[in-house]
């Protein structure tokens, strides 16, 4: 256990900054409330960084996130990519995990009111590595990159997952998600050390189905998903249908990380929808709940059970306010009239007195 953690905070670009304050508030109030400190260290990336310096990614800022315990990261715009190449598939972030939870109250609109899964994401191969070429001028050609390695470890990360879902309630299920039928050497190794992972998991029930096939399934019965996972950009895909059909994307938070490295960046999926900047129109539901995961994982990898139980308040607290909250207090997004610090505030008072069960 520590006696404090070094956060990098990424604002992001558009609506980052009004989100990431209404997370940080929260953070701060858990930080009375469990007595212990996040130290944050601000580590600018992204679009006006760029403008203004002419990198999406300085070096500095960089350097910043290396030396932190994690990192809490807004939304960011068009230097996006930058941003992947620098975290995810430099420093070999691969677990990239996106829940996608509905409830009642706000049903619709989302679909019905018993959706929870988890879309799980490789995230460091696939077409999503953009190794474009120009063969000859206006035909272009693009490579993915799969590797046994990655797939194993996603694999594992996933069985795992879902063995402690299980023990809460879970449906202890892995779904693959996949298009073996055409790429049949790519997406076919996937699926068959898929296949050979799982005989270690005898518990845990497991089927692999085609990526489009998953599509229509989540939009007819996404109630019986516990784990779906893909690759990198079948997963992207599929985690910002699962997020809506649960009942928008600005609810969504997800996970970048590396287990072994104990190193990870932690951000809504949202964009930066520059549109609503500054206006306090934007949900910050994502943006806390990441903060939350952020907790988890420090307080999982540090032993910490201080920052593991401000995590679990975390969800409670974002439950039993989607649970329990007039339609007036609702988000905008949700068809409701709270702006972005109404529901950052109603959030945190809840978190200040609530257990870690919803």
């Amino acid at each position: 256990m520590k006696d404090y953690y070094k956060i990098a905070i990424i604002e992001g670009d558009g609506i980052g900054p009004d989100i990431v304050s209404e997370a940080k508030k929260v953070l701060e109030l858990l930080q009375k409330r469990f007595e212990f400190q996040l130290e944050y260290t601000d580590a600018p990336m992204g679009d006006q960084v760029k403008e203004n310096s002419g990198e999406p990614v300085p070096e500095k800022s960089l350097e910043i996130f290396l030396k932190s315990d994690a990192a809490l990261k807004g939304p960011v715009g068009e230097t996006t990519r930058d941003l992947v190449q620098a975290l995810r598939f430099n420093l070999d972030l691969y677990a990239n995990v996106r829940p996608a939870k509905s409830y009642s109250s706000i049903s619709p609109p989302a679909l019905r009111p018993d959706i929870d899964l988890v879309v799980i994401r490789e995230n460091t191969e696939g077409l999503y590595r953009s190794l474009e070429n120009e063969v000859i001028p206006g035909v272009w050609t693009a490579a993915g990159v799969y590797t046994e390695n990655a797939c194993e470890r996603v694999s594992r990360f996933s069985f795992d997952l879902a063995k402690s879902r299980l023990s809460k309630g879970g449906k202890g299920e892995v779904v693959l998600a996949h298009k073996a039928n055409i790429f049949r050497k790519t997406h076919g190794m996937f699926r068959d050390i898929f296949r050979k992972v799982s005989k270690d998991y005898p518990d845990i029930k497991c089927r692999d189905l085609y990526a489009d096939a998953v599509c229509a399934l989540l939009v007819k019965e996404p109630q019986k998903f516990d784990i779906i996972l893909a690759e990198n950009l079948i997963a992207d895909l599929l985690s910002d249908l699962a997020g809506q059909i649960a009942g928008g994307l600005g609810m969504t938070a997800a996970t970048n990380f590396n287990i072994e490295k104990r190193i990870g960046y932690f951000e809504p999926t949202h964009g930066c929808a520059y549109d609503i900047a500054g206006t306090n129109k934007a949900n910050p539901i994502g943006q806390i709940s990441s903060a939350g995961l952020m907790l988890d994982f420090l307080g999982t990898y540090h032993q910490d059970k201080r920052l593991t139980e401000a995590a679990q308040v975390i969800e409670a607290s974002v439950a039993k306010y989607l649970t329990e909250s007039k339609n007036e207090e609702l988000p905008i997004e949700l068809g409701g009239k709270a702006d972005t610090k109404i529901v950052g505030k109603i959030i945190a008072e809840i978190a200040s007195t609530s257990s870690a069960k919803s």
